[in-house]
């Protein structure tokens, strides 16, 4: 009895390999949404592993001896203009993706918030040459057209905006500690008269 059980699952393991063996016309179903869904979840975890950028950026800063957290920030904002750049030029061929500017507006503002506004200005910098060279007509920093200028300057008071409010909560931040000690000296002051 088991040598024929042995035969029997024998025989359907090989019946499902040529099964699988021969090509066959595939009728499948595609989410759409799927791709979309893989590349925020990418993005996601590209932009949540860039927040520990700022500790490697301390480590690199006390490696080098670099007292200047802005000489950093300007390594950061070079590098990832480059890295960037690259991507946006050679792995696209000419053809950028829709919103290939986003990369350099997810860049812009980590820069912004880890370091300071000026290399967060370097940056936009960077991207808005970029982005002229890639809009069309391609390889040249001539942009031609209504839709390429409006692209180009709503990315650019976008990203200053976002360059501003940044810098701005930034200042608060470190405002508040100095405000809660004058605060507090204030009441001890009026407490011991």
């Amino acid at each position: 009895m088991r040598k024929g059980v042995k035969h029997c699952v024998g025989a359907l393991f090989v019946l499902a390999m040529l099964t699988m063996a021969v090509p066959q016309k595939a009728s499948a179903y595609v989410d759409p949404g799927t791709g979309s869904m893989l590349w925020q979840m990418a993005a996601a975890a590209l932009i949540g592993s860039l927040f520990y950028v700022r500790r490697v950026a301390d480590w690199v800063r006390i490696l080098l001896g670099t007292r200047s957290s802005n000489a950093i920030g300007f390594l950061f904002a070079s590098v990832l203009g480059a890295a960037i750049s690259t991507v946006t030029m050679q792995l696209f061929g000419g053809h950028p993706l829709l919103r290939f500017d986003d990369l350099f507006l997810v860049g812009i503002v980590l820069t912004a918030y880890l370091f300071t506004w000026e290399s967060a200005a370097y940056l936009l910098v960077i991207s808005i040459l970029v982005s002229a060279w890639v809009l069309p007509p391609s390889n040249s920093l001539r942009i031609e057209g209504f839709d390429e200028w409006y692209r180009l300057s709503s990315f650019t008071v976008v990203s200053t905006f976002l360059i501003c409010v940044i810098t701005r909560m930034k200042a608060q931040r470190s405002r508040e500690p100095i405000e809660a000690r004058n605060h507090e000296q204030l009441r001890s002051l009026a407490a011991g008269d």
